[in-house]
């Protein structure tokens, strides 16, 4: 065999078995695409949030090991001390103090991770819920390059996807929190019911300029601080002083600003007589 195709040179094959033997005890109990605590998990890592510090492997190869860049920082972090990573007997830790650990410890620091920035987990799932909430109606469209034509899905697909994925979002929510779970669920309804007063109001200023009530519709504008989407923009009223009436020599004060003479009308002016020769 030529020694190009060799993984290593034959004098250290037993270091590289011992390698693989124990890459092999780490990844072993591995999740698979579709188990609900991985999905939870990627969408936890997607978001990037801890960029430099902890990382997560979703390849064939490294599915659900943590790669803990810096330990102590971690640590720190979590509130946890610097054990905890090692706590599964098949973590490993090499010269640069990097730490690789398998996937309970994964699962561990990901409910941890999601208590940091709970907030910001709520609207992400929010916003998953969303989208997959529309897509069930309409469908989704991914659009071709060049001559290949785009590729629709159909709502049927889309909700069957959406019902696979909807324990990964409450898993995420349950390691949110439930109070804060619960105060973005209050914080959505008063939105909720914020938008749909300004959609009463914005109907309520078009039928009162469409009664006559002009003056009252501008009020409502006032107080609502921007016009409505469907009625016509008010008149401002002129908060600027208007400008002097030009003025000749120099202008020492408003009490002394020349005004401009008044033009009588040609009606007061006296008729020139007119003689014939």
């Amino acid at each position: 065999m030529p020694p190009a195709r060799l993984r290593v040179a034959w004098q250290d094959k037993d270091a590289w078995l011992a390698r693989e033997e124990r890459w092999n005890e780490l990844t072993r109990g591995s999740p698979d695409d579709e188990d609900t605590v991985f999905r939870a998990v990627v969408i936890l890592f997607d978001e990037h949030l801890w960029e430099g510090l902890v990382s997560f492997g979703v390849n064939y190869r490294d599915r659900g090991l943590l790669y803990v860049d810096d330990v102590p920082a971690l640590a720190a972090l979590l509130y946890v001390s610097e054990s905890f990573f090692c706590s599964d007997p098949r973590a490993i830790t090499d010269t640069d103090g990097a730490l690789t650990a398998p996937w309970p410890t994964t699962v561990e620091v990901a409910r941890l991770l999601a208590r940091t920035r709970a907030d910001h987990l709520m609207a992400v799932v929010d916003q998953h819920e969303r989208r997959a909430r529309q897509a069930t109606i309409y469908g989704l469209y991914y659009r071709g390059r060049g001559k290949n034509p785009g590729t629709h899905i159909s709502p049927e697909i889309c909700a069957e996807v959406d019902r696979s994925s909807q324990p990964a979002y409450d898993l995420l929510r349950q390691w949110c929190g439930a109070d804060v779970a619960e105060s973005f669920e209050e914080l959505k309804a008063l939105r909720d019911e914020v938008v749909r007063i300004g959609r009463l109001m914005e109907q309520a200023i078009g039928c009162l300029r469409r009664a006559g009530q002009a003056r009252a519709a501008d009020s409502f504008e006032r107080e609502l601080r921007h016009p409505p989407r469907d009625a016509a923009p008010c008149r401002a009223r002129r908060l600027t002083p208007r400008r002097p009436a030009p003025t000749t020599g120099r202008f020492r004060g408003p009490q002394q600003a020349q005004r401009a003479p008044t033009r009588r009308p040609a009606s007061h002016l006296p008729r020139r007589e007119t003689r014939h020769l």
